[in-house]
């Protein structure tokens, strides 16, 4: 097995643009929030990214925080604790 990254683009390009990836430190530091937008089955993506993160890194502090509703924007007490609380963030959503 070897270590590889795959990302797919969801947007519908008949011609794929390539986008080089943004710049990236060597190590994830923490904490790092995972951000449920409240979409359904979000939790179920959040609770699997939860899970494969902590096991490639396991001394990561990981903080778990959801939006009250995925139709409107976060709220500003969210958005203030997230900046508080996290170093790195994922806002996740599924379907």
């Amino acid at each position: 097995m070897h270590d590889s990254t795959v990302i797919l683009d969801p947007t519908d390009e008949r011609e794929p643009i390539q986008r080089p990836l943004a710049a990236r430190s060597a190590a994830l530091g923490g904490p790092l929030g995972i951000v449920d937008i409240s979409k359904p089955r979000g939790d179920v993506f959040c609770d699997e990214l939860e899970r494969l993160m902590a096991e490639r890194l396991p001394g990561l502090e990981i903080v778990r925080l959801r939006k009250p509703t995925f139709t409107k924007p976060a709220p500003p007490d969210l958005r203030a604790e997230v900046a508080e609380r996290c170093r790195v963030v994922i806002q996740a959503l599924a379907d």
